[in-house]
């Protein structure tokens, strides 16, 4: 799985032209989010299967791909109050900034962060 990051406008159905855009060829959203930054631009990251696919399309059709990573995907035991509390403890007490954070239609926690490498080792107790 792959998180990809596209800056959309920030404006009615630019969102929905992305959806329709992807969707059209076949490839699906399996979680993720946009987040407004000011009246202009939009960040959107999105969970998927085939990123090196949706790019292409993306790029093609005009929309700004700012990158595409292999996320750190975990599962917090959700009858255990605190567990993002915990998690993302174990992340900063190793340094690292999340740079991304959201689930997936499976309720797995995503992230992005500054240094992936380290921050699958320091999470490894919450590993899928």
């Amino acid at each position: 799985m792959y998180n990809i990051h596209v800056i959309l406008k920030n404006q009615p159905g630019s969102l929905a032209e992305f959806g329709k855009i992807l969707g059209e060829n076949g490839i699906g959203l399996e979680g993720g989010g946009v987040f407004s930054t000011d009246s202009i631009s939009s960040h959107a990251n999105f969970l998927v299967e085939n990123g090196e696919a949706a790019q292409e399309i993306l790029i093609k059709e005009g929309f700004k791909v700012l990158s595409i990573s292999q996320p750190i995907i975990r599962k917090l035991k959700q009858e255990k109050p605190g567990e993002l509390g915990s998690i993302t403890n174990a992340i900063a007490l190793a340094g690292i900034n999340i740079l991304v954070q959201y689930s997936d239609h499976n309720n797995r926690l995503i992230l992005v962060t500054d240094n992936d490498k380290l921050a699958r080792e320091v999470t490894i107790d919450w590993a899928v």
